[in-house]
């Protein structure tokens, strides 16, 4: 992969950083580096912040979704005929990758929920800035007719991310099953009852009616992240460029350099070189 070069001057400030274009590709960096040039120069830093960690929020979404899908992958490699493999560490990684994968999407919506009450001007305060509750969302489609299409077609959705989170995080944990044999949802399948335990698990058929693959569960919550927080930002787009006086020009390099992340030095040198780290892979960690 080759590297940008460091420009002598930086137009502009990196208002989206410490994300990985390269890896979130579903997001246009285009956009991410117009929308960012534009909240510096309108100066609405402020309003913008929790729609930016938010963003880094869905990284860490996909990084441990990937993760979980590659443990699944590794363990059903050592299969054998008439073997059962044991692996309680992979399958302590794997739900653990399962579970903050949701607790991320949470709180990714979480700060998505935030930046729409400041931007536009909702009166919400506090835990009320939530789209699990049903008035949060009703105040935003009264404010906003184009984000209400998109809300309303993913109103099962919060309603089911909700449920999933609170029955892992203030009840119980996701069962780890290891299933040997034939199956249409992998080696380590979540079952779309969460409710059941590990004992109820075994006594269902092992198939896509009731259980999701991890790769599935992983793309299904993803899949809907992504979507409402595109629209989130085509819609700020829309709204910022209503009234800005100039256009903003997009620097090449400045779309390249939304991957760098803070960094200080605690000696004076006279920088020669920059090393960037890649690892062979993303779940490579």
């Amino acid at each position: 992969m080759s590297l940008p070069d460091v420009p002598k001057k930086l137009e502009g400030s990196l208002f989206f950083k410490e994300i990985m274009p390269q890896f979130l590709q579903e997001y246009s960096p285009f956009k991410l580096a117009m929308l960012g040039l534009i909240v510096e120069k309108k100066g609405k830093n402020r309003i913008y912040e929790s729609l930016r960690f938010s963003l880094r929020k869905i990284q860490w979404v996909k990084l441990v979704g990937l993760k979980a899908i590659h443990l699944e992958e590794e363990l059903s490699k050592a299969v054998e005929p008439n073997c059962v493999v044991l692996d309680p560490l992979s399958q302590t990684a794997h739900s653990l990758c399962v579970t903050d994968c949701l607790i991320h999407t949470k709180s990714a919506l979480d700060s998505m929920a935030v930046f729409l009450t400041d931007l536009l001007g909702l009166d919400q305060k506090g835990g009320d800035r939530d789209f699990k509750k049903l008035r949060f969302r009703q105040a935003v489609c009264q404010k906003d007719v184009y984000l209400k299409y998109q809300i309303k077609k993913l109103e099962p959705w919060f309603s089911e991310l909700q449920e999933v989170r609170d029955e892992w995080i203030h009840i119980k944990a996701i069962e780890s099953l290891s299933v040997h044999g034939k199956s249409d949802v992998g080696m380590l399948p979540i079952p779309r009852n969460i409710s059941l335990s590990a004992e109820e698990q075994i006594t269902l058929p092992i198939n896509s009616e009731n259980f999701w693959s991890t790769k599935d569960f992983v793309e299904h919550h993803y899949s809907h992240l992504t979507k409402l927080f595109c629209e989130i930002v085509d819609r700020s787009l829309q709204i910022e460029n209503s009234d800005l006086a100039e256009p903003v020009t997009v620097p090449k390099h400045f779309k390249d350099l939304l991957a760098m992340f803070p960094t200080h030095s605690t000696e004076t040198m006279t920088l020669q070189k920059m090393k960037v780290r890649f690892p062979k892979s993303m779940v490579d960690w």
